[in-house]
């Protein structure tokens, strides 16, 4: 049986990783977390075309190994689409293992974080300004993939309490036994 997988997406500073440990405590699950500011926290926060393509590379493997312990449900903070805006907005262009990568995410459900927290600045943010556009960048690009979308709005528990309620409608089978 093939896992059932939401990626938590959006901006910088929109609240995804909380949202993903929030979900991962309420409902008992387990997350991955983004994998970028991991590898960018441990190597600093320059980067290139090519370390982009090895950040995701990095990302595949690591989504891919919580996989190998078969959960019946998994969170993902972030997947290509992360990554096919931000290479996107960077350089003008995306790499062929991105595109693919796209392709081979067609089961994942997305729960898409609207940018009304305040921005947290840190040394790995690069875009303040435009949280916005890139909000609807994250919301076009699964649109046009046709997969199933819910965004999420609100502060702090308001905020897990409708990705709860989104979850309820995007994977009802979690929640037959409440």
């Amino acid at each position: 049986m093939e896992p059932i997988i939401v990626v938590v997406t959006g901006p910088e500073s929109s609240g995804k990783s909380a949202l993903c440990e929030s979900l991962s405590n309420a409902l008992d699950c387990p997350w991955v977390p983004e994998y970028a500011r991991e590898f960018l926290e441990d190597k600093g926060p320059g980067y290139d075309y090519e370390t982009l393509i090895e950040i995701y590379q990095g990302h595949l493997k690591k989504q891919e190994s919580a996989l190998k312990n078969n959960p019946e449900f998994i969170l993902f903070d972030t997947d290509s689409i992360n990554y096919k805006v931000w290479s996107q907005r960077v350089f003008a262009r995306v790499p062929d293992p991105i595109e693919k990568g796209l392709q081979d995410e067609k089961a994942h459900q997305y729960l898409l974080c609207y940018p009304d927290l305040p921005w947290e600045p840190d040394r790995l943010r690069e875009n303040p300004n435009d949280r916005l556009d890139i909000f609807f960048e994250h919301q076009q690009l699964i649109e046009g993939l046709n997969r199933p979308l819910k965004i999420i709005k609100g502060q702090k528990e308001e905020r897990l309490k409708n990705a709860l309620a989104a979850l309820h409608q995007l994977v009802p089978s979690l929640f037959s036994a409440d």
